[in-house]
């Protein structure tokens, strides 16, 4: 299930509102067939955390990805839990770290698309401080790494790799990265 307009009320009142952003992403035929087969008609979601500990943040890679390219814990909210307690929960299940919620950064609205067919998707982005835990896969089917990275190198080198391997997802966790870049640029300037 996706979290419904109660749920993210909750989020925005408990760790503010969200840089808001629309978008359309093109997807190759495997990869929509994927989040088709994974997620069918009931999710149109994920919950994307960016989990720090000073200036390193959390980062996993899985079977799929190409080496050298991570990314930070993401899945979806489960009937029970709260667009919160589903980032804390995927920082645990991917990257081992225990941390706390600390802003809801960004809400990435996008369409994706392959030829005529689309899928709408939401992307809550939150960003969870680190208070426990070093970086190590607890699922282990799903997670083939984890460790920390400097936010600088994930803004500079990986964030630009991400979008050199052809297909659209990891051109979306790049214009994800992008607008997470923007927010914390946008909260800077409001201070």
């Amino acid at each position: 299930m996706d979290p419904d307009a109660e749920e993210v009320v909750r989020a925005e009142s408990a760790w503010g509102r969200p840089l808001e952003i629309s978008l359309e992403q093109t997807l190759l035929p495997w990869e929509l067939d994927l989040i088709d087969r994974v997620c069918g008609d009931h999710r149109h979601h994920d919950v994307t955390v960016f989990a720090r500990k000073g200036g390193d943040i959390a980062v996993v890679r899985k079977p799929s990805d190409p080496s050298g390219v991570w990314w930070v814990p993401a899945g979806g909210v489960a009937p029970d839990e709260g667009i919160a307690d589903a980032g804390l929960r995927e920082a645990w299940e991917e990257a081992g770290v225990e941390c706390r919620v600390v802003r809801y950064l960004v809400r990435l609205n996008v369409v994706f698309s392959c030829g005529e067919r689309r899928r709408p998707w939401t992307s809550h982005v939150i960003e969870a401080v680190w208070e426990h835990g070093d970086p190590h896969p607890v699922d282990t089917k799903e997670i083939e790494a984890a460790r920390w990275l400097s936010s600088r190198d994930f803004a500079r080198e990986n964030t630009p790799r991400l979008g050199g391997w052809g297909g659209g997802r990891l051109v979306y966790r790049q214009r994800n990265a992008a607008a997470v870049l923007a927010a914390n640029r946008n909260t800077k300037r409001k201070k």
